[in-house]
């Protein structure tokens, strides 16, 4: 299956128009969607210039025994 036919450069793709297609079909949509998000997060330092969760935010190493 050719992918310029599956993922034009401008195509959007609805989860009901993804959910229609074949796996094989929705499989080849999602890797080039990735391949063309890895080449911009090599390019754009921006994407990457944050921390997930800030140091309140994860509370593993709480030293609470209280149960929630």
């Amino acid at each position: 299956m050719k992918m310029d036919i599956l993922v034009p450069p401008a195509r959007r793709w609805s989860a009901a128009e993804l959910r229609k297609l074949s796996p094989e079909q929705r499989d080849a949509i999602m890797e080039a969607a990735a391949a063309l998000a890895e080449e911009e997060y090599h390019s754009n330092a921006e994407l990457i210039a944050f921390e997930a969760f800030g140091k309140d935010d994860l509370h593993g190493d709480s030293s609470s025994a209280e149960t929630r």
